[in-house]
Parts: structure tokens; C-alpha cells; sequence
């Protein structure tokens, strides 16, 4: 059955909406409209019901480590330029799973495969300039020619709403679909959206 990460959340009541879901993503120190500050994300994480999942857009793995160990994810989730070597490092640095984004799209950069030979799960994402989060939905026949060759994990994301993720599964076939903006409203978190997403995906 494919499981359902409900990302960007920023409050306990975001928290409650996506009780639905098997885990919660938490951007963390991004800058970005929906990312918190490690401390904001502590305190969130520790009540979250679900595996929790702390997503960065740093390339460096010593910072990343240190949001690892203050934060204890069940995931970290690695959007940033991060090479076979910073992978490694983290493996013998950190105890949680590793997940590490493939960005599809228009030059978008070729995947490193020795990385995504060391992650748990690999997120294929929509490209854009702030290393996914878009919004966007791209080309699935991509996303499924390169999920096949993946060992491990594979998560969906980009663009994904209640109308569209079913179809989504189906040309894809993720262990993981991965939803933020398109489960929003005004740019809040919507508890019917996301009812009808985990609904949508629990009928596939």
C-alpha cells in the first residue's frame, strides 16, 4: 500500500489535519515560506503522533547532523546538492533514515546513483530553483522509468493533489506520495484536502 507524507506543516493544528497520514514533514532552515527554525521544529516534532521527517535544503553535513541529533527524525531529507561523500558521512554520523531528492525536470542535473545507492528513499521531485517545492507537476513517465531502477524506497512528489495522485500512483507506482502546497488552501493547511488526499491514495 503506499504510504502518504503530508510535508510542510508549521503548527499543532496542521498536525491534528494530517493525523490521516503516515508521516509529517517538517521544512527546516530553508528560509522558505514554510520553513521553521530548528528550535519551532523541536517543539512540533515532539508531540507529532506520526514518524517524522525533517527536510533541508543544506548541503553541509555537519549542520545537517546537528539538526538530526536535536531534532531525532525518523528521516532526514536531504533537497540540497548533496554528493556520495556528505551521504556517507552522515550514514556514520547520524542514526535516523536518509532520504535524498531526485529533482525531474528542465536541466535538471543527472542523478548520482553511487548516493542513491546509500539512501533509505528517494524523493523524485519537480525541479526549481529552490530545490523542489514548486507546486509543479512533471513528467511521470520520467518518474516511473527512474523509480524502476531504484532498489530502495521510492517517494513522489511535486504537484500532487486530491485529483490528481490517483493517476499519479498508478503511472508511478511510489511506496510514498508526498503532498504540501496542493492540500492548501490560501496557503494553509486544508483538513478536508487532506482527507480526501489520504483518501484518495488509500483506495489505490
Amino acid at each position: 500500500m503506499t504510504e502518504v507524507k503530508i510535508c510542510g506543516l508549521r503548527s499543532e493544528e496542521d498536525m491534528r489535519a494530517a493525523e490521516g497520514a503516515d508521516y509529517h514533514g517538517f521544512v527546516v532552515a530553508t528560509g522558505t515560506r514554510r520553513s521553521l527554525l530548528v528550535h519551532q521544529a523541536g517543539r512540533l516534532m515532539a508531540r507529532a503522533a506520526r514518524p517524522t521527517v525533517a527536510v533541508t535544503t543544506s548541503a553541509d553535513p555537519d549542520f545537517i547532523a546537528s539538526v538530526a541529533k536535536v531534532l531525532r527524525p525518523h528521516a532526514v531529507q536531504l533537497n540540497g546538492p548533496v554528493g556520495k561523500s556528505a551521504v556517507q558521512r552522515l550514514r556514520s554520523t547520524i542514526d535516523c533514515e536518509i532520504w535524498m531528492t531526485v529533482h525531474i525536470g528542465h536541466r535538471a542535473p543527472e542523478p548520482d546513483r553511487g548516493s542513491i545507492a546509500l539512501v533509505d528513499c528517494v524523493v523524485l521531485d519537480t525541479a526549481s530553483p529552490d530545490g523542489g517545492g514548486s507546486g509543479a507537476v512533471h513528467d511521470h513517465c520520467i518518474s516511473a522509468r527512474l523509480a524502476r531502477t531504484i532498489e530502495g524506497k521510492v517517494s513522489l512528489a511535486g504537484g500532487l493533489t486530491p485529483e490528481n495522485v490517483e493517476a499519479a500512483i498508478r503511472a508511478v507506482r511510489p511506496d510514498i506520495v508526498d503532498v504540501s502546497s496542493g492540500v492548501e488552501s490560501g496557503g494553509v493547511k486544508d483538513a478536508l484536502k487532506i482527507e480526501r488526499f489520504v483518501g484518495k491514495v488509500r483506495t489505490c
